[in-house]
């Protein structure tokens, strides 16, 4: 049985983080699910949170927006829309956005349809950059 997870996330634009690991940790549509060496095949649907994974002793949290998961004895594999290091996050940046797109949200109906599934999808994506950067230590 391996003994470590080959792990790689995958954006539209390459990859994000290709590293092997003890474990990893992810938010799926129906709840967070883990991965260590020796783990049954799984495909996952994604929903934006934090990816957390340990390798040598240290754990390292990165935002990734929706995407899919697939899962086997040793290698995860993540494709996301985007994703970021939870240390690289402008968290000013990120609050002032959330802040906006919270507003946005309370002019709108929930009957709105697209328009507001988008702005739902936009606050998550933004609430899991804050979430990864103050699991990374960042304010």
């Amino acid at each position: 049985m391996a003994s470590i997870i080959a792990l790689e996330v995958v954006t539209p634009t390459g990859p994000v983080v290709k590293v092997d690991v003890d474990q990893v940790e992810a938010p799926s549509v129906f709840g967070e699910f883990g991965v260590l060496p020796g783990h049954l095949p799984l495909l996952a649907a994604l929903e934006a949170g934090v990816v957390r994974y340990r390798s040598a002793g240290k754990v390292v949290a990165i935002a990734v927006s929706q995407g899919f998961a697939e899962a086997g004895p040793d290698r995860v594999t993540i494709l996301t829309d985007a994703a970021i290091d939870g240390t690289e996050v402008d968290t000013a940046s990120v609050k002032a956005d959330r802040d906006a797109v919270t507003k946005q949200l309370e002019t709108v109906s929930a009957d709105a349809g697209n328009e507001y599934e988008e702005l739902l999808r936009k606050r998550k994506w933004l609430d899991a950059q804050l979430d990864a950067a103050r699991e990374s230590g960042k304010n």
